[in-house]
């Protein structure tokens, strides 16, 4: 026999915390979410007859459903993820010093790294004229000298950015709290989906303003092999979960 509704007054308040994992059980999560969506789109076709032309029936098709989550934190295992790539530990790269000034101290100029083997590094003035080792050994402390940029081999992480490489499927979970009328969560919905697939389309901004900045991640959701449905929500109660 089926249970009744629930008819207690509840309020969703705050952004979900999301999980994915893959195949291989490995797992993404993030708790600094700005906020998500899920939309729902149906095709239908409307039967018309009669002779008022009058829409006697429907028909549906083609259920799409997207979730999309906005972001404050830029995770690198997001990125990866939406890059297809992998995150390569301890990796020598070539990294680079880009053209800056630097400040003339005791006759010479210390530069942010060693240059690579064989990397030659120009010095300028202001106005451009080139300038040697040997000419800034007698130049006044504080003077300004232009360094050009070069390339230098660095520790890093490192993702590769292929072109044949895209973003693979993924189980989610969408964690939200339920809160009643009295602001007390109350229980947690989850909302899961079985399969969703990255749209690999995203846009990673940068501006000269020091603020917050986002990113967003947009999943289709797709039927798992196996699985009758897209995914199921549960509401949990908190209360009686801890009482049992």
């Amino acid at each position: 026999m089926a249970k009744q509704a629930n008819h207690e007054i509840e309020f969703l308040l705050s952004v979900a915390d999301v999980l994915l994992l893959d195949e291989k059980g490995n797992q993404l999560a993030s708790a600094t979410l700005k906020s998500h969506n899920m939309t729902q789109s149906v095709d239908t076709t409307e039967i018309r007859g009669g002779q008022s032309n009058d829409v006697l029936a429907t028909i549906k098709n083609n259920k799409t459903i997207e979730v999309t989550i906005e972001d404050v934190q830029q995770q690198r295992d997001f990125i990866a993820m939406m890059l297809g790539a992998e995150i390569q530990e301890g990796a020598t790269v070539d990294a680079y010093v880009l053209p800056q000034g630097l400040v003339v101290n005791g006759g010479k100029v210390e530069l942010p790294h060693p240059p690579k083997a064989g990397e030659q590094v120009v010095y300028t003035k202001a106005d451009g004229t080139v300038v040697t080792t040997t000419e800034i050994q007698s130049m006044n402390d504080g003077d300004i000298v232009f360094c050009s940029g070069y390339v230098y081999s660095a520790q890093a992480q490192k993702m590769a950015i292929a072109s044949d490489k895209f973003a693979g499927s993924f189980k989610m979970v969408l964690d939200e709290q339920v809160f009643n009328e009295d602001m007390q969560v109350v229980a947690r919905k989850q909302t899961v989906f079985h399969k969703v697939i990255p749209n690999d389309s995203f846009t990673l901004d940068g501006s000269a303003e020091r603020a917050e900045k986002t990113i967003s991640y947009t999943f289709t959701v797709a039927l798992e092999q196996g699985q009758q449905d897209l995914g199921y929500i549960v509401y949990i109660n908190e209360k009686a979960n801890e009482e049992a």
